[in-house]
Parts: structure tokens; C-alpha cells; sequence
């Protein structure tokens, strides 16, 4: 090998790695994948709408989604938005230009919320009550908490829970939450204040012939402010129609379920 093809040679080998390198990260960067998704799969509420964002490939995307229970539409350049019309389980392909693809699993459940009750109480007001009928009111008011301390709800939406008036299925757990239920239907209602936010909510429940309805509000006992500084919520039941005719001079007596927490599912 003369000098000058020597040179050459050299000059080969080294710019190999380099081409090589380069070659890889082109590679890598041609991959599909959507921005924080993990394992190809989301999960979705009935009733509510979300999206995913597209990076690498070309930057040249369409998709295809042939179940009838997902209503897919591409809103930005790299961006899909869903909706789901159903419960169950679709695939999306996502693809570019180049020929690069990704399989996207989308779950769609109805959303569930689980609360567990941490305290009952009784309130009742009545300046012109007994201190004997005031006592013997609170005992009545208590025995109509629907479960125990330790016990609570899991409200399932089987229409948007976004929606000011919505409504689904219902599990009250009498004794622990988890354990054994009594199944029945609930509508929520959310209620405006006068700048236009929700002040308050209403659930309505119905259950072994029984209709029931909690006011989702404020606990207003000071000692019941957390070590974060926010004020506990309970669910109220406003029982003046049910014992004013025995107790008529009562002017208020409600009952509390204070909630210790409330997971959605």
C-alpha cells in the first residue's frame, strides 16, 4: 500500500464511528412515542375528554381508530383527543410518513369516587327544646346515619361527572368500606354561589325504598383544620321535616359524616 492510499485508509477509519453515530441518533430519533405515556397505554373516564401528544417520526402524522366506543380527532399537528363513548377497551395506530408506527391501548372506565367516613355527629338547635328532648332528638338523628366510622360510599358516574347534573350508582359500606355493601342509584347536583363558582354540592340517594339527600359541604368545628390548613368536608342531612312534628319546637337538626378521604378510581 503506497503512501497516499495509506492516508486514505486512515482517514476512513476514523470518520467511520463518526458516520456510524450519526446514523444511530437519526435512528433513534425517527421512533414514535407520545409524550408521558407509559407501557403504549392511558386510561380514560367516561364523559370526559383527553388527549395525547405525539413526538418523534417525521412530524407528518395521521392515526386510525376503528372502534365505535372511542371518538378520536386530530387537533394540532402532534396532537389527538379523545373521547370516550363507551367503557371498554381500543387501539389507536399512529403513524408518519416514513412508515414508523405505534400501537396506543386506551382504557375507558366509568370514574368512581371512594370515601371513607371519619366521624358522625349531630347537630340540633332548639332554644325553646328540653335539655331531655334535645338528647333524646340527637339519639334518633344518629340511628339514621346510613354507616359507621370506618365506614362510606363509592359513587359510580355513569354519565360525566363534569356535568352540573349528573348521576350513577352508589355502594354504601355500613361498617368498613370495602366490606360487605347495600347497592343502590344516586344524581349529584352542583350548586352555583353568586360569582358563579360551585358552592356546594347535593347527592341524592336511593336505596331499599329509602331516598336520602347529603349536602357535600364544609365542616365548620374548628378543630377539625388540618396540619395543611384545610378546612374538613362533610356530607349533611337536614332531618327538620322528619321530627318537626314530634319535636316542634326544634329550629334545626342535621346530621354530619365527616370525610377522613375521598380516591377516585
Amino acid at each position: 500500500m503506497n503512501q497516499k492510499n495509506y492516508s486514505v485508509y486512515l482517514l476512513l477509519l476514523v470518520l467511520l464511528p463518526i458516520f456510524s453515530f450519526t446514523s444511530c441518533d437519526k435512528d433513534s430519533d425517527d421512533r414514535l412515542s407520545l409524550h408521558q405515556v407509559v407501557n403504549n397505554e392511558i386510561e380514560l373516564y367516561y364523559g370526559s375528554k383527553g388527549g395525547v401528544t405525539i413526538i418523534g417520526g417525521d412530524g407528518n402524522y395521521s392515526f386510525s381508530c376503528e372502534s365505535p366506543l372511542l371518538k378520536a380527532e386530530m387537533t394540532h399537528s402532534n396532537y389527538i383527543l379523545f373521547e370516550p363513548l363507551g367503557v371498554g377497551e381500543a387501539r389507536v395506530k399512529i403513524s408518519d410518513s416514513s412508515g414508523h408506527s405505534y400501537i396506543l391501548k386506551v382504557k375507558m372506565n366509568y370514574k368512581s369516587e371512594k370515601i371513607v367516613v371519619a366521624k358522625v355527629d349531630v347537630t340540633v338547635v332548639g332554644d325553646n327544646m328540653t335539655v331531655g328532648d334535645q338528647k333524646e332528638l340527637k339519639e334518633k338523628a344518629m340511628a339514621t346515619i346510613p354507616v359507621k366510622v370506618g365506614g362510606g360510599y363509592k359513587f359510580t358516574y355513569t354519565e360525566s361527572e363534569e356535568k352540573e347534573e349528573t348521576k350513577g350508582t352508589v355502594l354504601i359500606y355500613p361498617e368498613k368500606v370495602d366490606g360487605e355493601s347495600i347497592m343502590g342509584t344516586f344524581e349529584r347536583k352542583m350548586v352555583k354561589n353568586e360569582s358563579g363558582g360551585y358552592s356546594y354540592y347535593i347527592y341524592t340517594l336511593h336505596y331499599k325504598d329509602m331516598d336520602r339527600t347529603f349536602v357535600f359541604m364544609e365542616y365548620d368545628e374548628p378543630a377539625t383544620l388540618s396540619s395543611s390548613g384545610f378546612r374538613a368536608v362533610q356530607f349533611a342531612e337536614d332531618l327538620k321535616e322528619r321530627f318537626k312534628t314530634t319535636y316542634p319546637n326544634i329550629d334545626q337538626v342535621y346530621t354530619s359524616q365527616v370525610i377522613a378521604s375521598m380516591v377516585v378510581e
